[in-house]
């Protein structure tokens, strides 16, 4: 279980790197887009390499390009280890 405590707070960190770097993206000048979009692709290849079992190749290079598909793919996996989590949870008879 606290492995998947893990991962879930690594994509945790990934989302809220995203959501930062969209927010600079947003109020940041045209000069600015070349180094954050390398940041964000960056940020996508780091999901992938942590999470790639959790996604496809395709997948990934989908979301490279498109921010708002990039968000969907991190909720689905944090979706994915939290139901994880909860069939751990019962299995285990633990109450949460």
């Amino acid at each position: 279980m606290e492995k998947l405590t893990e991962k879930i707070d690594a994509v945790l960190d990934i989302k809220y790197e995203a959501l930062y770097l969209h927010e600079r993206l947003l109020g940041g000048t045209p000069a600015a887009y070349p180094e954050l979009e390398r940041q964000f692709e960056g940020l996508v290849a780091r999901f992938y390499g942590e999470n790639g079992e959790s996604i496809t190749p395709r997948q990934y290079q989908t979301a490279r390009d498109n921010y708002e598909y990039f968000i969907v793919l991190i909720e689905l996996v944090l979706n994915k280890y939290r139901e994880q989590g909860e069939k751990i949870m019962d299995a285990s008879g633990e109450e949460q």
